[in-house]
């Protein structure tokens, strides 16, 4: 029963870094099409806070991802 705790953790660890870069993938796009497209927004606000985003959801979603395969 403990055997399939820990297997079971371990995919949910694997699924939730994959929706998590998944994540990262997405804020990237929206970044660049807010950048490219003529929104009243302030490009550099945009880009910092999204840039910080896209890193951090990719560092968590790595570590859990890496868990999941440990």
């Amino acid at each position: 029963m403990v055997k399939n705790d820990n297997t079971s953790r371990k995919a949910l660890y694997e699924e939730a870094g994959k929706y998590l870069l998944d994540v990262s993938k997405l804020i990237f796009g929206g970044v660049i099409l807010a950048g490219v497209m003529n929104l009243n927004v302030d490009k550099l606000v945009l880009f910092i806070v999204g840039g910080i985003s896209v890193v951090l959801s990719a560092i968590v979603g790595f570590v859990l991802f890496k868990k999941g395969k440990e």
